[in-house]
């Protein structure tokens, strides 16, 4: 693993997990987070090409939950997840091109499940952690983060979404 990455991974060893979803939760409060609104907390943050990208508070479960039963309710969200929520600080150093060996894509709406629009989403990747962060297109013309996980099934299922995409976008580091 990146020596980068490796000291952004949130501690969550000997914590039950009610206890490290609480510390998971306070720790994507206070990174991406800045203002209280009416409904809820939200921030404003940057990409790699300076476009605005909002955070809700309201993603933190869609973020760091995944569905205990994959073949019965794929789509549910009720699994605690360590793995996703161990990264919570890889997030936005990602997506503001801070960390080497990452891209971003292109991903069009007939691709994704749940699309309602026709505008792509942007898809950050870090191939050798196997690593995604989602972001949506806002009607206004910038993000909303969706989620961000570890691709249990690997390359190929990164390759699989990647496959009608487009990069646009590649933060190589040199290799010397």
């Amino acid at each position: 693993m990146n020596p980068n990455l490796a000291s952004l991974l949130l501690d969550l060893s000997g914590l039950s997990d009610e206890e490290a979803e609480e510390v998971t939760y306070q720790e994507y409060i206070k990174l991406y987070t800045d203002q209280k609104t009416h409904g809820g907390r939200i921030g404003l943050r940057k990409t790699h090409d300076g476009e605005e990208v909002i955070f809700f508070e309201d993603r933190f479960g869609h973020a760091f939950f995944t569905s205990a039963q994959k073949t019965s309710r794929q789509y549910a969200k009720d699994e605690f997840q360590r793995n996703r929520a161990s990264r919570v600080r890889w997030i936005g150093p990602i997506i503001q091109g801070d960390i080497g060996d990452t891209e971003c894509w292109r991903i069009f709406p007939h691709q994704r499940y749940h699309s309602n629009t026709n505008m792509p989403s942007r898809l950050y990747i870090l191939w050798d952690e196997k690593y995604l962060v989602w972001l949506e297109p806002r009607k206004s013309g910038s993000w909303w983060f969706s989620s961000a996980y570890v691709a249990e099934r690997g390359k190929n299922y990164i390759s699989d979404i990647t496959r009608n995409g487009i990069c646009f976008w590649r933060n190589k580091i040199p290799r010397d």
